[in-house]
């Protein structure tokens, strides 16, 4: 039986080796950048609010002006068009990318206990 303690150490070993490889790396410098940039946050922050008004416009049943619909679509298009938050988007994805693939990794064996044992 395995003791709790080589079982720590491989997770640490696991976070350590995330924590240096290069998507993982990427993906907090794209974070602390747009931390760092006013701008971004700026559009980030107005993006929410705009999101959260028509969300609230539709759980109350109200329509949703054209106004806001059009804002929205305009906050996306700077998001978008922001080299900040673009670089984000991208290392965002990758990094989502190679968590999923480490998960895959990690359930596969769990997934095959959780499978029923064949009838004799």
């Amino acid at each position: 039986m395995q003791d709790i303690e080589d079982l720590l150490a491989k997770a640490r070993a696991l976070g350590t080796a995330l924590a240096a490889h290069p998507v993982v790396q990427a993906h907090h410098h794209a974070q602390r950048a747009v931390r760092e940039d006013v701008a971004a946050q700026r559009l980030l922050h107005d993006y929410q609010a705009q999101l959260e008004r028509i969300r609230e416009s539709e759980s109350e049943l109200k329509p949703v002006e054209v106004a806001d619909k059009q804002r929205l679509k305009s906050l996306e298009s700077e998001i978008a068009g922001h080299e900040t938050l673009k670089v984000l988007m991208r290392t965002q994805a990758d990094y989502v990318a190679l968590m999923s693939q480490v998960n895959r990794e990690i359930d596969g064996p769990l997934a095959d206990l959780a499978r029923p044992e064949p009838k004799a």
